[in-house]
């Protein structure tokens, strides 16, 4: 598992639990939004009960802590 900390421009922090796969998806994702303004298409599932979906553009910094 693994610990994503969503920092939103407001300054609030999200935490989201997920595999390292997932983690590592989304940290690359945002990289990608900031570097080429594309967004993601779909929701993030993380488990069969649970989905996100992040507006990249009220986050300031995505970072995968373990």
């Amino acid at each position: 598992m693994a610990l994503v900390k969503v920092i939103l421009v407001s300054g609030s922090t999200v935490e989201v639990e997920t595999t390292a796969i997932q983690a590592d998806d989304l940290v690359a994702a945002f990289a990608r939004f900031v570097a080429e303004k594309r967004v993601p298409e779909k929701r993030t599932i993380l488990t069969p009960n649970q989905s996100i979906y992040i507006d990249f553009s009220k986050v300031a910094v995505i970072r995968r802590e373990f």
